[in-house]
């Protein structure tokens, strides 16, 4: 079961809704990086199991030094 759904979160720096996609086995607790539609500034995202089998998604500005990694 590697289902993929599209998941929104808040941008932290402006708060602008975003969109990703995440592969439920693939990409639970790795770390991605995306950009902010509206701001343009880099992000972490890292899915994490939820409550009910929910995925959370933990999303902080991102470092420069880890963007480039």
């Amino acid at each position: 079961m590697n289902a993929s759904y599209e998941h929104e979160y808040l941008c932290p720096h402006c708060g602008h809704l975003n969109v990703t996609e995440v592969e439920t086995e693939k990409d639970m607790y790795r770390e991605k990086y995306a950009t902010c539609s509206q701001c343009d500034v880099k992000l972490e995202i890292v899915p994490a199991e939820g409550i009910e089998d929910r995925i959370n998604l933990i999303v902080s500005v991102a470092f420069t030094d880890a963007v480039s990694r």
